[in-house]
């Protein structure tokens, strides 16, 4: 009987989805569930603060982005080169009483309320960190593009505009959670791979809903990991570079596409190139190439951020000691790699370790990517276990203070009662 039941369920699914193994329909059904109970969520709510955030006023990315795609348009690439309070000023007191209470607020304590000759003075430029360029690639304006149009050409308000962003990177971030748990129902379905689920899951979430598109970047790495695996190499090579693309924190796996390019030259890719390689040649260089440009403009802002790692800071007993836990954990996971003769492992943590010690500014949100690291295929089972062992030790020995309430996020978060 219950046989007969599901045939006929899958009898009525379009001839798609029918073509879809079951492990592609499990991944999609818990996706699905997931995506419409947030997204009910997100537009049911009442908004405790205009800008959405879980914290309540405290993160304000998402709209940042979305106003940094309208400035863009009137200064171009000084967008990359010049803080925004360099190019434009601040509202006069008076002026910030004649715009609307959502705006009124600013943009948190790193930015400020702009005003950009032409736009709507109920619309003035508010901006997050506006002391430096934008230190984003070009894909995160063209991520919020249609709802920046919306925003600047309708009477939409910011708090609209805020549930929209959020709406939208909610969406962004199931696509993410749909390889994060295809890879789960393709496993074997161990108590690790439950751990990683729900670690990503609970991670991806919190820091979305807090205003954060990082999840989308997500989605080309674990894409590119799947293709190394597959030993495709332009595939990986054409997902890495569209990742760097959409976020610069996809460069903190670098070693992936020096791999992809590897298995490239070994299979002497030009002499059987094909006319869709030329193609996907092509995505892979307007996308790399802008990625590293923007990079570039960028080098002189990024070299001179004021240093609060706690990886370069060696100052007091606490941090020493936070160093020297950190390097130990390094330690340990690298040589449990090296037994198992997990190179691509080796490599690819060697490159985290650097990037974490290079860093001047870090932030826990900064490894938000990195989970993709934990669901790339892996040639013995214990490597997924000590991918986990060094994200999970790694974001509680450098963040303890941010990190613990963030487990609990969906029971309590900061600002609640």
């Amino acid at each position: 009987m219950l046989r007969r039941i599901r045939d006929d369920f899958l009898a009525m699914l379009p001839w798609s989805l029918r073509r879809l193994s079951t492990v592609h329909r499990k991944a999609l059904a818990v996706t699905l569930i997931s995506l419409v109970g947030w997204s009910l969520w997100n537009g049911l709510r009442e908004f405790d603060h205009p800008w959405g955030d879980l914290s309540r006023g405290k993160f304000t990315d998402h709209f940042s982005h979305m106003n940094a795609a309208r400035a863009f348009l009137v200064v171009g690439r000084d967008i990359w080169r010049k803080p925004i309070a360099a190019q434009f000023r601040l509202l006069t007191p008076e002026e910030r009483q004649e715009i609307p209470p959502d705006i009124r607020g600013g943009a948190s304590s790193t930015g400020g309320v702009f005003h950009v000759p032409g736009w709507p003075k109920d619309k003035p430029l508010a901006v997050s960190w506006s002391d430096k360029p934008r230190m984003y690639p070009p894909g995160d304006m063209l991520l919020v593009a249609p709802i920046a149009l919306l925003y600047h050409y309708t009477s939409l308000s910011l708090a609209g505009a805020c549930r929209m962003l959020l709406g939208w990177f909610v969406i962004l971030a199931h696509v993410a959670l749909f390889l994060l748990f295809l890879s789960y129902f393709e496993g074997k379905g161990t108590s690790i791979d439950w751990v990683i689920c729900f670690f990503v899951y609970s991670l991806v979430m919190y820091w979305t809903l807090e205003g954060f598109y990082d999840a989308v970047a997500i989605v080309p790495l674990i894409l590119c990991a799947r293709y190394l695996g597959q030993r495709r190499g332009l595939a990986a090579a054409v997902a890495f570079c569209v990742g760097a693309f959409l976020h610069f924190r996809v460069f903190f796996q670098a070693p992936w596409v020096v791999i992809a390019a590897g298995l490239m030259m070994r299979d002497k890719l030009w002499r059987k190139v094909q006319p869709r390689d030329f193609l996907a040649l092509a995505v892979a260089s307007v996308c790399g190439g802008l990625a590293l440009y923007v990079f570039w403009l960028d080098w002189d802002s990024l070299s001179k951020l004021a240093l609060n790692n706690p990886l370069r800071n060696a100052v007091g007993v606490h941090n020493k000691g936070l160093i020297w836990n950190f390097e130990v954990l390094a330690a340990v996971c690298g040589a449990a790699f090296l037994l198992s003769k997990d190179w691509f492992d080796v490599v690819s943590l060697a490159w985290l370790v650097l990037m974490t010690f290079s860093l001047r500014e870090f932030y826990v949100w900064h490894l938000l990517i990195s989970p993709s690291w934990l669901v790339a295929p892996a040639r013995h089972g214990i490597a997924k276990g000590v991918r986990f062992a060094f994200l999970f030790s790694a974001i509680a020995i450098l963040f303890n203070e941010e990190f613990a309430p963030n487990w609990l996020w969906m029971l309590y978060h900061p600002g609640s009662n």
